[in-house]
């Protein structure tokens, strides 16, 4: 009885670790963009310029999408990460590590997964 909750972290893993991958392969990987005063000025002196408009306060939604975008870039990272460390693990034993960012990843992912619900 005492291999049953390792049992059930190996399966909880096993099933967790697919679809977190999955998912960071769907994911558009980030693109690298100079900065905005690199870039010329082309806009129209009515239209903000990135600046001004990073400055803004931002409204409700716009909140809840910037950090919504943001959490989905940590995902991304964790997972990264994760693939890393089972790659260098033995396929015998996990580290406790790797089941801890595991945890970690998939309470992000269903926190992820709640926000876009309520929209």
């Amino acid at each position: 009885m005492k291999n049953r909750p390792r049992e059930l972290d190996r399966l909880r893993i096993a099933l967790t670790l697919p679809t977190v991958l999955a998912v960071s392969f769907f994911l558009p990987a980030q693109q690298n963009t100079p900065p905005p005063d690199a870039a010329p000025s082309s806009q129209p002196s009515g239209q903000k310029s990135d600046a001004e408009a990073a400055k803004a306060p931002l409204t409700p939604e716009e909140k809840k999408r910037a950090d919504l975008i943001a959490d989905t870039e940590k995902l991304y990272k964790l997972t990264q990460e994760l693939k890393a460390e089972v790659a260098k693990s033995n396929k015998d034993t996990l580290s406790v590590s790797v089941v801890k960012k595991a945890q970690e990843v998939e309470r992000l992912a269903k926190s992820i997964k709640e926000r876009t619900r309520t929209r």
